[in-house]
């Protein structure tokens, strides 16, 4: 398992291209969970894909990370950001 930081958990086009080349890829994203301590808000998505399963996690201070096996996580995190590949 590794997790891999795209960018800025406010980056709303980073976000708008995960979900493009999920959906590219076959794949569906959900949101799976909220968490709220103090200030620090923590989004976790679930991303099915017809290879494996990942986690999208959108966390205040850190950003929009990636979690899951390494050989689909360097995949998505490529595509995302060079979309249309």
């Amino acid at each position: 398992m590794i997790d891999v930081l795209l960018g800025s958990e406010y980056d709303d086009d980073l976000f708008y291209r995960l979900v493009a080349e999920v959906e590219a890829m076959g794949g569906s994203i959900t949101d799976k969970g909220w968490i709220l301590g103090g200030s620090q808000e923590i989004t976790v998505f679930q991303i099915s894909l017809p290879e494996g399963e990942l986690e999208a996690v959108a966390e205040t201070y850190v950003g929009l990370s990636l979690r899951g096996a390494l050989p689909l996580v360097e995949a998505l995190a490529h595509r995302v950001a060079t979309p249309g590949v």
